[in-house]
């Protein structure tokens, strides 16, 4: 009994100690984690101190609607207006959005309840503007992006303006006091006719980039990152956005596999406590059954011995 209990003990250490090292490395990207890093810009996830702060991650969305997203965002800054005065610019050049599409669509993908998806992306070369920097997170349907006001531009609207309201930036974003939050509903953007097209925005100098230009930038960009090889070379645009949407699946599907194993663990881990209870149990009523079976010593009959 007690070399089976020995047993059953060891295999209940051996699985916490397994259950501690999976949670352990679940939890490695916890704070700030780099989703990617490179010349043109970084998208990273951060871990929000505030309590009452919780967003609806993990998210999947799509890279056409991060393109939406991206391209809708506008300024109304005096430097980017055309010279008729007419229309507002955007904020984010076609090599900006494509840059960051797939990699903010990863980071939400990636990230939990608890973190938002940060981003700074440098302009083209040459154009002489400051890098763009802004955070991004979902909740309940609608997607929360706050862009940092610089002296080139500042996020004032959205296109179009029927999918978005804005509001003051949190104080967690950490963007500024000036800073303002675009509250984009993604059913209304799903409705919404294409984003701007790059013609409408050549007259800013950091907004004119050729489609040949934007491709090869954006192909270096996710060179630089390790994710593209040879098996990418042939594929076309819409090939490769495929391609990596269904990368982006499968990624999901294995973080799925992994809580589904951990909370397998946690169950066994539970039922292997209820068993060593049990098990001591029984051995404490054992001992104390013997104990009490136990009869008492016999004593001696007194003897009558003849005295001479």
């Amino acid at each position: 009994m007690r070399t089976h209990i020995a047993f059953r003990g060891a295999q209940y250490v051996g699985t916490l100690m397994a259950l501690s090292l999976i949670v352990s490395g679940c939890s490695m990207f916890s704070g700030e984690a780099k989703v990617h890093k490179n010349a043109k810009g970084t998208v990273y996830l951060k871990e929000i101190a505030d309590w009452s702060f919780e967003a609806s991650h993990p998210a999947t969305i799509d890279q056409l609607t991060m393109l939406k997203i991206i391209k809708g965002v506008v300024t109304d800054h005096a430097s980017n207006m055309p010279a008729s005065g007419s229309k507002p610019m955007r904020v984010f050049s076609d090599e900006d959005a494509e840059f960051l599409a797939p990699l903010l669509a990863q980071g939400l993908s990636q990230a939990k309840p608890e973190q938002i998806v940060g981003f700074k992306v440098s302009p083209s070369a040459g154009s002489g503007a400051e890098p763009t920097a802004g955070t991004l997170y979902t909740h309940k349907g609608s997607m929360y992006l706050t862009v940092a006001p610089s002296p080139n531009h500042t996020a004032s609207g959205f296109v179009p303006g029927t999918a978005a309201r804005l509001e003051k930036a949190p104080s967690f974003v950490a963007m500024g006091n000036n800073a303002i939050t675009l509250v984009i509903d993604q059913q209304a953007l799903a409705k919404a006719p294409k984003p701007m097209p790059a013609s409408e925005s050549q007259s800013s100098p950091f907004m004119r980039t050729a489609p040949a230009q934007e491709a090869m930038a954006a192909t270096q960009d996710i060179q630089a990152n390790g994710a593209l090889d040879s098996e990418y070379a042939p594929l076309n645009g819409d090939e490769l956005l495929n391609k990596k949407l269904d990368e982006l699946r499968e990624a999901r599907e294995a973080n799925k596999k992994k809580d589904s194993e951990i909370a397998t663990l946690k169950k066994e881990s539970a039922w292997m406590k209820k068993e060593l209870r049990q098990r001591a149990e029984e051995v404490k009523a054992l001992k104390a059954s013997k104990a009490s079976a136990r009869p008492a010593p016999k004593k001696k009959s007194a003897e009558a011995h003849r005295v001479r």
